[in-house]
């Protein structure tokens, strides 16, 4: 993943082909000690490993959707967790040829030629903790 920063902090950053993008943000995020911040992206993929969180079970029921499919909209948060590290809270819209959308919660997703995220971290850090919903969730 290449990165670019602005004067006022703002990332570019542009996924390569066959980059996980979960994985390689996290790393950038934990490089760069950004423990706060948002971010929106497009792009195009291979495969994505989504979920839809089922508040009954405290679940997410996962799916993997293979591509090729169009990044519509990628948008979240970055937090900090309890051993100190970032973590991406990630949704996604994926489109396929025949215009047909499927989201939830981003888990895994497989850059395909690219993923375009602009990310704009905030100073300080905003921690995640488990809660007795089942979810991590932040303490402010």
């Amino acid at each position: 993943m290449k990165a670019r920063r602005f004067p006022d902090g703002t990332l570019l950053l542009k996924a390569e082909e066959h980059d996980d993008v979960v994985a390689t943000m996290t790393a950038v995020v934990n490089e760069r000690k950004i423990f706060a911040g948002g971010f929106t992206g497009v792009g195009a993929c291979a495969e994505a490993e989504i979920a839809f969180w089922d508040p009954k079970t405290r679940e997410y029921l996962k799916r993997v959707i293979g591509g090729p499919l169009e990044v519509l909209a990628l948008t979240g948060n970055v937090a900090r967790t309890d051993d100190g590290k970032a973590f991406l809270h990630a949704h996604i819209v994926l489109g396929d040829r025949e215009m047909n959308c499927k989201g939830g919660h981003l888990f895994r997703l497989v850059a395909e030629p690219t993923c375009e995220i602009v990310l704009r971290p905030l100073e300080g850090a905003v921690d995640r903790k488990l809660e007795a919903c089942g979810l991590r969730l932040w303490q402010l």
